[in-house]
This record gives structure tokens, C-alpha cells and sequence, in this order.
């Protein structure tokens, strides 16, 4: 995250605030002269007294403060991916429609160590990501204004990702860019898109699992005895469909 921004916590509340502006907020005022050189953990008080915590964010904080567009992968997918695809911190990351670039920063964040090669078709998207990688502090993607129809020029990916209207077009194409025992998700809204992808799998792909992540809140205030679902959540977002090259 950039070195001006801090991410302060209270008992009740978070919020982000630029360390070199005077910050007005309804817990009181944050003086830049208060702001200089904190480390993460040291505390911080607004002009009446109201004391907050300086942390280090976290990928679950960062989301908050993202420039979004139209459509967000969920961390519920994120998660599924990341554990699915078995990422560790040497691994070589295909990821192909960057989009906002939340799963691109979410992986590259998880270590300094992991390769994330991100590519996106559209410019203006392109720009948000890279915003977005700023503000999550990472320098381990690079960005690529590239249609992957055409194919790339990097190989020995360890896993991908496809966040693509039509991964059925591009998985014969880059098949030959990872290696033996890869695993690849492609994150398809609509189940057709998933048929159409399993019918025009490569032969030397095999599905391991398709699987659907829903996230149902929970209401819990113990002190009123109230434990039940509540009516929101974020129910179906996207078809995860796993596949694993198993021959050159």
C-alpha cells in the first residue's frame, strides 16, 4: 500500500486516511503532524481523544479501497482458487482477463516470490489494475495489453486462471504454455459456458471439479440471544471448473 495512506482500526470502525492531509472525520480530526513515520501497531488519536490502531491491511481490507468495475471476482472465489490451484510462493501465474485486477494482487500478495502474469485485452481495464496493484503494494504481476486467443510467449506456468467470456477458445491455444500436472480454473457465470468448455477440453486435460461457492451471512448478538442466517449474502457469483494437464 502507498506510504502516505494508513489504514487505522477501533474497536468499532476502519478506515483509510491520507497521513499527509488533515483528516475530518466523525470520530474526530487526524493531524498530519500526529501521522508522521507510525508503525504498524502504535496508536493514534484524533484531536478529542478518540484512539485508533495503525495496522498493516490485509487483502480483505484492500478490497474495500479498490477502483471497481462492473464485475468483481468475490474473495469466496479468490479462496477456492488459491487452494485449489495448489499456489504456493514459487509458483508461475497465468491469469488471463485482469479486470480490476483482484485475483492478479490477491495472489501476488500472498508472497513476493510468486510470478503473476496478467493479461487483459482492454486498455482501460488494464489502467485500473495497475491502480489497483499500487494500492495493494505489490510489484510481482506483469501486465500484458494482449489478446491470449493469440497465444503467449511466456511457459512453464505452474496454474491459471481464466476469467474469459469463452475459455473453450483459449485453453487449446495456451495448453502448451504449462506444464505437466498444471492445474487451470476457468470462472464462468453461466453453466453453458461451462458445457461448452468441457466439450472442447484438450486431451490432455482432465476435470477435477466444478464447484459453486455460496457465502451466507450469519447474524450473531449473543448479548439478544440472536443467532440466525440473515436474508443477505452473496449466493451465486460463478461456476469454478478445474482442470489439470496430465501429458505434453
Amino acid at each position: 500500500m502507498k506510504k502516505d495512506i494508513l489504514f487505522l482500526l477501533n474497536q468499532d470502525y476502519t478506515m483509510f486516511i491520507n497521513s499527509k492531509k488533515e483528516s475530518n472525520t466523525q470520530f474526530g480530526i487526524f493531524k498530519p503532524s500526529k501521522l508522521k513515520n507510525k508503525k504498524f501497531g502504535s496508536k493514534i488519536k484524533t484531536h478529542n481523544g478518540n484512539i485508533f490502531y495503525n495496522i498493516e491491511p490485509k487483502t480483505p481490507d484492500l478490497i474495500k479501497k479498490i477502483i471497481r468495475l462492473p464485475q468483481i471476482v468475490t474473495l469466496k472465489d479468490v479462496g477456492s482458487m488459491v487452494m485449489y490451484l495448489g499456489i504456493k510462493k514459487d509458483s508461475k501465474v497465468f491469469d488471463a482477463g485482469t479486470g480490476s485486477g483482484v485475483v492478479a494482487c490477491s495472489i501476488a500478495s500472498l508472497s513476493a516470490e510468486i510470478k503473476v502474469f496478467s493479461y487483459e485485452l482492454r486498455k482501460e481495464f488494464m489502467k485500473v489494475a495497475k491502480k489497483n496493484a499500487e494500492l495493494f503494494g505489490v510489484e510481482n504481476i506483469k501486465f500484458a495489453n494482449i489478446d491470449v486467443k493469440k497465444g503467449v510467449k511466456e511457459k512453464n506456468f505452474d496454474c491459471g486462471i481464466l476469467d474469459l467470456p469463452d475459455p473453450w477458445e483459449v485453453l487449446p491455444v495456451i495448453t502448451k504454455n504449462f506444464k505437466v500436472g498444471a492445474r487451470i480454473v476457468t470462472y464462468s457465470p453461466s453453466i453453458i459456458q461451462v458445457e461448452k468448455t468441457l466439450r472442447a477440453l484438450p486431451k490432455n486435460m482432465k476435470l477435477e471439479r466444478l464447484i459453486e461457492n455460496n457465502e451466507i451471512n450469519w447474524k450473531a448478538e449473543v448479548e439478544r440471544d440472536i443467532l440466525r442466517p440473515e436474508s443477505n449474502g452473496i449466493l451465486h457469483t460463478a461456476f469454478l471448473l478445474f482442470i489439470r494437464k496430465v501429458a505434453d
